[in-house]
């Protein structure tokens, strides 16, 4: 077995394929290994995502493998979502806390087999142990043993059939299948990050090049390409959907994957997060109480900001030592204020996520609002900050209902 400096040497299962496709000189340092962020244009990649099927390599994805007769009931204890229900060769997305009700993570469950999951999201391997007393479960860090390679877009369908001779559309949002690709097995989960049709192919490490290379060859007539992770940010942003590090930090002990900075500040609920609907306060779960007495409390929405992009480009260009802003995603948190009476001067939240969308063309971002200042059409002023993280000024922004596009991933 390769020790991590190795396999951060060797890069991702699928790298020998995607650094021949790299166009640019943009890398993304994900934990211990570097993916394309641009193969060739950030605009043209979305494009693909939105309009035809994208590749995307996603394998630095931490991975949590969970086996033994308790497993199920560990699941149980630590999500906010009723496991129970979760099926074997099924996937469900849910949130994990800790007991003051704090997102520790969020993420995808794989229920593999009775007493097999895995657990896709942020590091929680040391959070997971220290909730698993009692329990005949064994959690492992997998992360290095599959690549994930993400197939998103209207034609994903058929290029699946086109690489494997079989009709996918039986195949339903969050049911896991399997498949042979360039003669290697690999596991189909119906997922994805991006709000489009789509599926997550989970591929032995060993396999990694050829089965992105049968895919690429087999997807030409269906307008494939290569996706860095910039166009994935976009999108996953265009489709109202919340990342740690980026919009929120864990509240567990592990260490962050993202190189960013961990204050308590950005520490939020799932209710804060948007979402609330993945809580069953039916069942019992790390949390619960804490999550009761948030839910009785008005807090913070989750809503959409749109703003004027040449309000943004002249700030940068006046203010900015470099003179630029929104060159990639801004990943961070930036001052909301208002010019209401009684919040005069003061922030009133936090704007996140920053980023032109080619989809919308406008700029775009999340915000964490009160509930007063949440309705759509309410006008706020965002502090906003450089690609240099230097403060260029405030700029106005329009609060709207999130997503910002359709959700089209569960159809079909």
């Amino acid at each position: 077995m390769q020790d991590k400096a190795e396999l951060a040497g060797n890069g991702t299962p699928f790298h020998a394929a995607t650094s021949a496709e790299m166009r640019t000189t943009w890398w993304y340092q994900w934990d211990k290994y570097i993916v394309p962020d641009v193969y060739t244009s950030m605009p043209q990649e979305l494009a693909a995502i939105r309009n035809a099927v994208a590749m995307i390599d996603m394998s630095p994805l931490p991975k949590m493998e969970l086996r033994g007769p308790d497993a199920h009931r560990l699941v149980d204890r630590l999500m906010t979502r009723d496991m129970t229900r979760l099926a074997v060769d099924h996937v469900m997305y849910a949130p994990w806390c800790n007991r003051d009700g704090l997102l520790v993570g969020d993420g995808l469950v794989f229920r593999l087999a009775d007493d097999w999951f895995i657990v896709s999201g942020e590091t929680s391997h040391a959070w997971f142990a220290s909730q698993a007393g009692g329990l005949q479960v064994t959690i492992r860090n997998a992360s290095d043993d599959y690549g994930i390679l993400s197939l998103q877009g209207p034609r994903a369908f058929d290029l699946m059939q086109a690489a494997t001779g079989r009709d996918w559309s039986g195949l339903k949002f969050s049911q896991i299948g399997r498949a042979a690709i360039a003669g290697h097995d690999i596991l189909v989960a119906r997922q994805g990050f991006t709000g489009e049709l789509g599926f997550e192919l989970w591929v032995p490490r060993a396999a990694g090049a050829a089965v992105w290379q049968e895919l690429q060859a087999v997807g030409q007539p269906f307008g494939v390409l290569p996706a860095g992770e910039y166009a994935v940010d976009v999108a996953r942003i265009e489709a109202g959907l919340i990342l740690v590090s980026a919009d929120y930090n864990g509240a567990g002990p592990d260490p962050r994957t993202a190189r960013v900075d961990v204050t308590d500040e950005l520490n939020i609920t799932p209710i804060e997060a948007g979402l609330g609907r993945l809580i069953d306060f039916g069942s019992d779960f790390v949390g619960k109480q804490a999550l009761q007495a948030a839910a009785a409390e008005p807090g913070r929405r989750f809503v959409g900001l749109h703003y004027d992009a040449s309000a943004i480009v002249t700030a940068a260009a006046e203010n900015s030592a470099c003179g630029t802003a929104l060159s990639r995603v801004y990943w961070g948190s930036v001052p909301i204020f208002h010019k209401g009476t009684s919040h005069a001067g003061k922030p009133v939240g936090r704007a996140s996520s920053l980023a032109f969308s080619p989809t919308l063309k406008r700029a775009i971002s999340f915000a964490f609002l009160p509930a007063e200042l949440s309705s759509p059409g309410t006008v706020v002023d965002v502090e906003l900050k450089d690609d240099e993280g230097a403060a260029i000024g405030r700029v106005p922004a329009t609060v709207v209902s999130l997503p910002f596009i359709e959700i089209r991933r569960s159809k079909g």
